[in-house]
């Protein structure tokens, strides 16, 4: 039985993937956007804030590249009970 929906994330700046909650990869989507030089393709520039940007990024991709050559990356997986 899946009991709930979590992320695998996968940063380049770490050797581990996490499992997080879908508001916990949201925060840290928002953290990404605001905090680091991140490579925006136009249909991020068209929303209008950091919050619809992230959910946006949540719900049609699955990786953030960043300008220094890193990423995010993120995978939605349910978990088994």
């Amino acid at each position: 039985m899946f009991t709930e929906q979590m992320y695998v994330v996968l940063e380049s700046t770490a050797k581990d993937e996490t499992f997080l909650t879908p508001m916990e990869l949201q925060a840290k989507l928002v953290e990404y956007l605001t905090g680091t030089d991140v490579c925006l393709t136009p249909d991020l520039l068209t929303l209008p804030d950091v919050e619809s940007r992230a959910r946006y990024l949540m719900t049609t991709g699955c990786e953030l590249q960043l300008a220094n050559g890193g990423y995010l990356q993120w995978y939605a997986v349910r978990l088994e009970k």
